[in-house]
């Protein structure tokens, strides 16, 4: 079970996570629960602690970097867990060390490599009820590294794969594992992010009942709020059952599993969107440029979005935290190329569709997404076409309304 941080912030959002947990403890269900950072903006918030941060000084090293942010989600993992000590529960407070995440070196979107479960069971052998901290684990060498934004989702996914594995013995005992539950303040997945939406509109983003895996995985990276796209190639990658749902509501949610791998296929599932993105503009000049800049900010595991565009021109997008360390990636590559890249002093969003029907026909569906767009007076700066979406990369200004000109087109 993983709680948002607005899910554990203040007393009454805690009696309502709590709830949740005893009523899994009910059902017969051993709870591993993992907790983000509580709120939005408080001191031990996420970006509280970026602020503080950025008052200790501009060049903290990452190793330290993450020392600081992994502080949030220890204070609320240890709130929660007294929480439910004072209902009479037995619960425990682990860091994700604690817990035997075990990952790689890379500060602040580091990967998991193993998790050592050992403990984990220990606790849950004796009846506890188990707090993990999200977003954190622990390198070989015990340096505490973080797993990047929305990295709960991927602690509770990774600890769902560790614990479905068969345990040691004669017996081979298997854990029978419930879905993972990812509590949010929403009632599930929508058609589109309803913030787009004025309130009472007819054309409203819907609830999304399902997804497949490959709709997760897309709708994770182009913005949609899903899940960590981390967490979603990995439970797609081992098939493990997901549902998301409101953690102060008895909305069913929406459901990613095999089970809804063979539902009828609709075109179009939702439409995603990012704000704030930077665009570099490159020249095509050289061969392999392109693949060589992917690969390089890959390496460096920087989100980045190659855009179609002029044929003599490449345009990346990024977001716009992440500008100026992309921007050394790209420097570096051109200058023994003698070339320059340009940057945008405009700010663009990028607005996709994306749905499982569309497979083999994300060129045609494009097609119609560019008229719609164009009949909405939305400037279309490019594009990027995927197996199962398309994405338009638009003037920042406008992304909104290309939000509700294609919901209304391809969805409502």
């Amino acid at each position: 079970m993983k709680f948002g941080g607005n899910c554990v912030e203040g007393e009454a959002n805690q009696a309502h996570t709590a709830q949740r947990i005893l009523e899994a403890r009910e059902r017969g269900l051993s709870p591993v629960v993992v907790v983000s950072a509580m709120g939005r903006g408080g001191p031990y918030s996420t970006s509280g602690l970026e602020k503080f941060i950025r008052g200790i000084g501009p060049k903290i090293e990452p190793r330290e970097r993450d020392l600081v942010m992994s502080c949030g989600e220890i204070i609320a993992t240890v709130a929660m867990a007294h929480f439910l000590k004072t209902k009479g529960e037995m619960s425990v407070a682990l860091t994700g060390g604690q817990a035997g995440l075990i990952t790689d070196l890379y500060y602040g979107s580091a990967q998991v490599v193993d998790v050592q479960r050992e403990g984990l069971l220990r606790w849950l052998d004796e009846g506890y009820i188990v707090f993990v901290t999200g977003f954190q684990g622990i390198t070989p060498t015990h340096d505490i590294t973080t797993l990047g934004e929305g990295g709960s989702d991927y602690t509770a996914i990774a600890l769902a794969f560790a614990l479905q594995q068969p345990r040691a013995g004669l017996l081979e005992q298997r854990i029978e594992l419930d879905p993972v539950h990812i509590y949010k303040e929403v009632d599930g997945v929508m058609t589109a992010n309803p913030d787009n939406f004025d309130q009472g509109t007819p054309d409203r983003p819907k609830l999304l009942p399902s997804l497949t895996y490959d709709e997760m995985v897309d709708m994770s990276k182009l913005g949609a709020q899903v899940m960590q796209h981390k967490a979603a190639l990995m439970a797609r990658q081992q098939r493990l059952a997901v549902l998301i749902k409101n953690f102060a509501t008895d909305a069913a949610g929406t459901e990613i599993s095999p089970a809804t791998e063979g539902r009828a296929l609709r075109e179009v599932t939702g439409v995603a969107d990012m704000g704030n993105l930077f665009v570099f503009t490159l020249p095509r000049q050289t061969p392999r440029l392109a693949a060589q800049l992917s690969e390089d900010l890959a390496r460096q595991r920087l989100a980045h979005w190659e855009i179609a565009s002029e044929p003599e021109k490449l345009l990346f997008a990024v977001r716009r935290e992440k500008y100026r360390d992309v921007g050394l990636v790209i420097e570096h590559i051109l200058f023994d190329r003698d070339l320059k890249a340009e940057i945008s002093e405009q700010q663009w969003g990028l607005v996709s569709l994306v749905g499982q029907g569309m497979q083999g026909r994300s060129r045609e569906v494009g097609a119609r997404a560019h008229a719609v767009l164009r009949g909405a007076e939305v400037q279309v700066a490019g594009a990027i076409e995927g197996d199962i979406s398309v994405s338009h990369l638009v003037k920042e200004a406008d992304r909104k309304k290309a939000v509700r000109a294609l919901h209304a087109q391809f969805i409502s």
